[in-house]
């Protein structure tokens, strides 16, 4: 009978444990983004206004071969991002720190064999985090902005605000860091949300079909982080690494 009831209590705890554990650790991965942006801006601020150069692969990319020692990384490592630590989520850390080592931590590489590939602290020619920094992302052809239905529509206020390249845009419409859910048709399903399962296949579905991430935080331009939930994630920009990729958020 005693042991029955304290499986009965345990059925009835951990759930309660395991949600106030992951809301610590989305409390945490907040406080990155809001320590992220201060960074940037902070950048911007000495730089007149303007972001680093961030022509790579895509916004989770902060140094490719084309921005070199002009990268993110170059800029802001040391200087305005004295703790790297703030790159690591510790939701993404833990679904997919084994995969990609450098989401375990900024000293890893992602691949120790080719050592191609790693976090801000390594020399490697490409890094790339679990954060989407979106602030002065170029890609060619131009990133373009839509409609909830995923289109781009006539009316710009009804498509999602481009992404800050001045200090000067900043405001609480625009998007600023957040983590990847994207869909590169007939290439790659993403999903590296909280509790995402990365890989989902390469034929586009619905957001719904694809991604499990419940909820996803969002880093505006002034400052403010939103949490989303899925219900709330919609496709809202399009390109890099390929004119037709969608990110949702």
């Amino acid at each position: 009978m005693v042991i029955a009831i304290i499986a009965i209590l345990a059925g009835l705890l951990l759930p309660a444990l395991a949600k106030s554990k992951y809301t610590g650790h989305r409390t945490l991965c907040v406080n990155n983004i809001r320590q992220q942006y201060l960074s940037q801006i902070m950048y911007a601020d000495d730089s007149n206004g303007r972001f680093p150069f961030h022509e790579d692969l895509s916004p989770d990319y902060h140094r490719t071969s084309v921005t070199g020692t002009r990268s993110i990384v170059n800029c802001l490592r040391g200087t305005y991002v004295k703790e790297t630590q703030i790159l690591i989520c510790p939701i993404t850390r833990k679904s997919f720190g084994r995969i990609w080592l450098n989401y375990e931590s900024m000293t890893n590489f992602a691949d120790t064999t080719t050592r191609d590939y790693g976090g801000w602290d390594t020399p490697a020619a490409n890094v790339y985090t679990p954060y989407m920094w979106l602030a002065h992302f170029t890609a060619t052809p131009a990133m373009k902005f839509v409609a909830p239905d995923g289109k781009v529509n006539a009316n710009p206020e009804i498509n999602e605000p481009s992404w800050p390249t001045t200090a000067s845009d900043c405001d609480s419409r625009r998007a600023f860091i957040t983590h990847r859910i994207s869909d590169t048709p007939g290439t790659a399903l993403w999903d590296v949300g909280h509790l995402g399962r990365f890989g989902a296949g390469s034929q586009s579905k619905p957001l719904w079909a694809f991604s499990v991430t419940p909820d996803q935080p969002v880093g505006h331009a002034d400052g403010s982080v939103k949490v989303r939930p899925k219900a709330q994630l919609l496709p809202r920009a399009k390109g890099g690494p390929s004119p037709d990729t969608t990110y949702y958020y």
